[in-house]
């Protein structure tokens, strides 16, 4: 009998790493490959980058939106990161998981840390650089931040590689596709895990429960 979507919980994917780093590359990619997956649209007080879509890379909202949001606990995690507010809306998570749809976060390491308080279950991923020079390229290649960003930037990325080992999991983004095949060989040994697969064993079990000795 083919296992339903609802015996089993979806995963909760968080992926953090430097600015830089290209988490977004990654998640984009295994979402190509997988069709269990959906990413979980982050939202910012930040004014969108001339190449980003609201609704698509991030909800962008005001300041002031925001910080309503925060005060009515609609918001599962939150950070201020380059004096903007990042966060995640708690609805939407909730609502695929149970359906069996695992959600990748795109997230800084203060809102991992958070997300995994409230939900011990969830998977972190370190995404790393493979050297600091090889970060500081990918920053001044993207050409939308002036010296002084681009170097609080370096800065803020020395503070969240020192917490690195407070992830479950860390990969080097030195090769994209290497990189993708090893965050998807972590999620499909996740699903496989016994502790999230109860619903399935217990079901499975009664199933067979006649034959028993």
């Amino acid at each position: 009998m083919e296992v339903k979507p609802s015996d089993q919980e979806g995963l909760i994917i968080c992926l953090s790493g430097p600015s830089g780093v290209g988490k977004g590359t990654v998640i984009r990619k295994m979402l190509e490959s997988r069709s269990d997956m959906r990413h979980s649209i982050s939202m910012t007080s930040r004014k969108p980058r001339y190449n980003e879509q609201n609704g698509v890379h991030y909800h962008f909202i005001s300041r002031e939106h925001f910080e309503e949001l925060i005060s009515q606990d609609e918001i599962l995690e939150h950070d201020e990161y380059m004096d903007n507010y990042y966060g995640t809306p708690v609805a939407p998570l909730k609502d695929l998981i149970s359906q069996g749809i695992s959600v990748l976060l795109d997230l800084t390491v203060v809102g991992t840390l958070a997300v995994k308080r409230r939900f011990p279950q969830a998977l972190t991923i370190f995404l790393m650089p493979p050297s600091r020079p090889a970060l500081e390229k990918r920053l001044r290649r993207r050409a939308t931040e002036n010296n002084d960003i681009i170097e609080r930037r370096l800065a803020a990325a020395a503070s969240e590689i020192q917490q690195a080992e407070k992830f479950d999991y860390v990969i080097i983004n030195d090769a994209l596709q290497s990189s993708v095949e090893t965050l998807n060989a972590i999620c499909t040994a996740e699903m496989a895990r016994t502790d999230r697969s109860q619903a399935i064993i217990s079901r499975l079990q009664e199933e067979f429960r006649q034959y028993s000795r």
